[in-house]
């Protein structure tokens, strides 16, 4: 019985997968991604195929935190950029990249925020001088077509302030 209900699981597990990730814009396809949607998101196997052709991504995206200590000085904190490591380390990045660019960013993910925004005084505290307020912020440029000249210039947003208790440090 064992055997039979992890059998099951594999062959559920991977229809879902094969059904998430076809490009295919079919009647079946297209009737079933909205039923499996919840569950590819709970179990973050979500791939999205706007990475490719016909349409494929056209904005550059980071997003940075601002640090305000209690000196009146600031810091930069920015989330890891998957460009600026090696194949490997891009590689157990991913995560964190998709994170700060897919929940982050998300209004519907905005419970996360305030979770981030510690972590990063967390990682940012320093002993004499801890930090008073995180500022979660998103810079957006959109990629210029080949061959059109200079880049776009980067819009900077503010997603997000965050005021550190006494208590986030610990």
């Amino acid at each position: 019985m064992k055997r039979i209900v992890i059998n099951l699981f594999l062959v559920f597990h991977l229809a879902m997968i094969l059904v998430w990730s076809m490009p295919l814009n079919t009647g079946i396809v297209t009737d079933l991604k909205p039923k499996i949607a919840p569950y590819m998101f709970w179990s973050g196997l979500a791939q999205g195929w706007n990475l490719f052709a016909p349409n494929p991504l056209s904005l550059n995206t980071r997003v940075e935190a601002e640090i305000s200590y209690r000196d009146g000085k600031t810091g930069v904190w920015a989330f890891p950029l998957p460009q600026n490591y090696g194949y490997i380390k891009r590689y157990t990045l991913e995560r964190q990249h998709k994170f700060a660019f897919d929940a982050l960013l998300n209004n519907k993910f905005a419970a996360l925020r305030p979770d981030a925004a510690r972590y990063i005084a967390r990682l940012n505290n320093k002993d004499n001088n801890p930090p008073v307020t995180v500022t979660l912020i998103s810079y957006r440029s959109q990629i210029a077509p080949p061959g059109s000249g200079l880049p776009e210039p980067w819009k900077r947003t503010v997603v997000y302030t965050y005021s550190v208790q006494a208590g986030d440090l610990q």
